[in-house]
């Protein structure tokens, strides 16, 4: 595993959805610039709220050619949900999150249009794969996690219902490749990867969101990250503003 806490990278990528880079508070990625900003090294956020899988894929991609990636460079990569639905319509990225919670589509158009478990979990073990052979073949150093997991939960957050279907066989297919991925950022901070915590009260309106304080716990447990003073006390700082 890499080291977190040095500053042997000239640049750090970060890819995610919002648990990478969020509206009113800093997440991980946040945290690292922040640990990194007196240094030579150069941390660059490509989060997007509500993204898939799909967008993920297509930033991790059109970033390594637009920056040219190279042995200097760290890529880390939080994979998102399972069911969710990107689009890139009129020059920009449509990002609406889990596609049974869009208003915008009726039932019977996610069901009969969208919603296929077996067909989505296809779709992002390809991205992943791809990535990592991606990224392994041009010894770029990476490290991938997840939001909710990709394996035993959809997207939204229930157990996926695996009789009568190819599930496991395809984990089985790609049981190399998922097992590179550290666990889960729910199940770390949370205990499941179908669980997330109670309700917080942020800016006036209910957030399920990890905090700062959670995202700088994540990756002290997952990546050994040891943070200066000076930072945990600013994280805490701005977790306490955000709960009042």
């Amino acid at each position: 595993m890499i080291d977190l806490n040095s500053s042997n990278y000239k640049r750090i990528f970060c890819f995610g959805c919002s648990f990478t880079k969020y509206k009113y508070m800093p997440t991980w990625a946040d945290i690292l610039e922040l640990h990194f900003e007196n240094t030579d090294t150069e941390v660059h956020n490509f989060g997007r709220g509500g993204a898939g899988n799909y967008y993920i894929f297509n930033a991790i991609v059109e970033a390594s050619l637009e920056y040219e990636f190279t042995k200097d460079d760290l890529v880390l990569i939080q994979w998102s949900g399972v069911i969710r639905e990107d689009r890139f319509k009129d020059g920009r990225w449509v990002t609406p999150g889990t596609v049974t919670n869009q208003s915008v589509y009726s039932k019977t158009v996610v069901k009969d249009w969208f919603l296929d478990v077996v067909g989505m979990l296809k779709r992002d073990y390809s991205y992943i794969h791809t990535i990592q052979r991606m990224l392994k073949a041009n010894n770029i150093d990476y490290e991938m996690f997840s939001m909710n997991g990709v394996t035993q939960y959809d997207a939204t957050h229930r157990p996926i219902d695996r009789a009568g279907t190819n599930i496991d066989s395809l984990i089985k297919l790609y049981e190399n490749t998922l097992a590179i991925l550290h666990p889960s950022m729910q199940q770390i901070l949370w205990g499941n990867e179908g669980d997330w915590p109670p309700g917080r009260i942020i800016k006036g309106t209910e957030d399920i969101h990890p905090l700062p304080t959670e995202h700088l716990l994540y990756l002290e447990k997952v990546f050994q990250f040891n943070p200066s003073g000076e930072l945990r006390i600013h994280i805490d700082t701005i977790t306490k503003e955000l709960l009042l």
